[in-house]
């Protein structure tokens, strides 16, 4: 079984003698809203398929009887890879049922995304679908040396499951189990962040750490069992995950999710499902207010969206604004979540001036290089502490020890600063991410791929504005004597090697040296200087 960290008792004493943290769990506010009402639709998608809080309840207790046949109990984890559907939602209430760990990846992981994890978590079960878009998920199932999966089943959702896999009638097929008894305590899911770092951490939340952020969303935005949280962001990342399934159900609400984005069609659901807030990237955003204008659709009973990831464009915020609805910037982290946040009585104009101020319980420090707090107005970095931090990344104690110390303070790796009015500003990263419509890429596992090539000598991967999807990320590379390298031509080789698609670099630049210090540290300010400069000539 899967050695989580603990919670810090000092801390856990701390947070109990608060009531911050409490003895429920999510399954236990799901099951409570599912006996308040049971027949009030709890979850909808874009398939027109829906799912009625019993309706969920009984699905959800057959799946754990399957799952619980399989290995899976508590502290188990399992490792979800599916779309936007209310079959997923169905798969992580069970898999919570059993006191296990939820492990959700994206479906734009790749082949070696999916191994790290499930090495990473050890996971007792994978689920995946057999297609979703371009991904045929029963081909990269077959990739998969046979030594990685075994002791591990597959439950496959869709019409064409892979032999040897678990189709989803049948799992649904099982007499219903008794659920565990577990505590609030306990692991609930291992989200997975990337940073400087070559591949990607495993961040531990258990239900604790998960409920005390939701609920200061929640109460922040008086949120409950009226509303109709519209997510096109994955469930199967952070924000879709804890602020979609987790914020919307235990509050008693509906969620209404959409898998294939276009603004056009999410405004549209949005408007039929009577979504009344929802949360995502500037890309999101700004396709969703353009759709809302040109198709003039109305939805009345639409109030906030809530944006993070990047600087929200004041042109952007104006717009949504014109077009009928709030824009509350927020701000954290996979291993914080959201811990500042535009409240709905702050100006207007903090949506694009500020990152937001904290979340009532949270602490918030901007600290200088000296390790002192840092006065109004002076940069520094952000650090956050309080019920809603993770326990620390599975597996990686010293990675854990870098950016959570001690007294319990994460150390964010962004670069902020305090405004007079006890809001922050995001102003840089120390970190090397590209943050691309909202997705984090790690440079430095593009960058690992990259000098293996044996037609590349070195390479330095940095991010470059894009007008809609914030960030993308461009590749410069010095080759081997007599090769060359075309941008299709690397895109195919990182794809053959496992990489996600939304990991490659959108743009390829062949330079004769990279600028370096004198200690031979590439010198990754001048690259973007020198593409700047060349952009700008290129445009003139």
């Amino acid at each position: 079984m899967t050695l989580f960290p603990a919670p810090d008792p000092a801390r856990a004493a701390l947070y109990r003698a608060r009531g911050d943290w409490r003895d429920d769990t999510i399954p236990d506010l799901i099951l409570a809203a599912a006996a308040r009402h049971p027949d009030k639709i709890a979850v909808r998608d874009a398939s027109g398929a829906a799912l009625s809080y019993g309706e969920l309840v009984g699905q959800s207790a057959r799946l754990a009887a399957t799952l619980a046949d399989n290995g899976v109990g508590p502290g188990e984890v399992v490792t979800v890879c599916l779309p936007n559907w209310c079959g997923t939602v169905t798969v992580f209430l069970a898999v919570l049922r059993l006191g296990a760990v939820i492990n959700p990846v994206p479906v734009t992981y790749g082949r070696a995304d999916l191994v790290h994890a499930l090495a990473t978590c050890d996971s007792r079960v994978l689920v995946l679908t057999d297609r979703f878009r371009s991904a045929d998920f029963r081909a990269i199932l077959g990739e998969i040396p046979a030594e990685q999966m075994r002791g591990r089943a597959v439950l496959m959702l869709g019409d064409d499951p892979a032999p040897g896999t678990i189709g989803w009638d049948a799992a649904l097929s099982a007499a219903p189990i008794p659920d565990a008894q577990i505590g609030a305590d306990a692991p609930a899911a291992v989200l997975f962040t990337s940073g400087t770092e070559s591949r990607s951490k495993g961040a531990v939340h258990t239900h604790n750490t998960i409920l005390f952020g939701e609920r200061a969303l929640a109460a922040a935005l008086e949120a409950g069992e009226g509303d109709v949280a519209f997510m096109a962001s994955p469930i199967s990342h952070t924000t879709g995950f804890m602020h979609g399934f987790v914020m919307s159900l235990t509050t008693g609400g509906t969620l209404s999710l959409l898998d294939v984005f276009k603004g056009t069609t999410a405004a549209r659901q949005m408007a039929a499902h009577g979504a009344t807030w929802t949360m995502g990237a500037t890309p999101f955003l700004a396709d969703i207010s353009e759709a809302v204008r040109a198709e003039r659709i109305e939805m009345p009973a639409f109030r906030y969206f809530l944006c993070g990831g990047a600087p929200i464009p004041e042109a952007l915020a104006r717009a949504a604004t014109d077009a009928g609805f709030r824009v509350l910037s927020i701000y954290g982290a996979t291993e914080s979540p959201p811990h500042t946040m535009v409240h709905p009585a702050d100006p207007v104009e903090n949506a694009w001036t500020t990152d937001g101020r904290p979340f009532p319980g949270i602490e918030v420090r901007i600290v200088g290089d000296d390790g002192r707090d840092c006065p109004v107005g002076e940069p520094g970095e952000e650090w956050s502490r309080g019920p809603n931090t993770f326990l620390g990344y599975l597996g990686e104690p010293e990675l854990t020890a870098r950016a959570l110390d001690g007294d319990g303070w994460v150390h964010s790796g962004d670069l902020a600063r305090r405004l007079p009015d006890g809001s922050l500003r995001i102003t840089g990263r120390l970190k090397e991410i590209i943050v691309r419509g909202g997705q984090n890429i790690s440079v430095r596992e593009v960058e690992d791929y990259l000098v293996a090539h044996p037609a590349i000598r070195r390479a330095a991967v940095v991010g470059i504005p894009h007008p809609r999807l914030g960030e993308t990320g461009c590749a410069v590379v010095v080759t081997e004597a007599g090769a060359s390298v075309g941008l299709e031509d690397l895109a195919a080789y990182l794809v053959s090697k496992g990489v996600a698609k939304f990991k490659l670099p959108e743009r390829l630049e062949v330079w004769p040296e990279l600028p370096m210090n004198p200690s031979g540290k590439i010198q990754k300010f001048i690259i973007r200087q020198r593409l700047a400069e060349q952009d700008e000539r290129t445009q003139a």
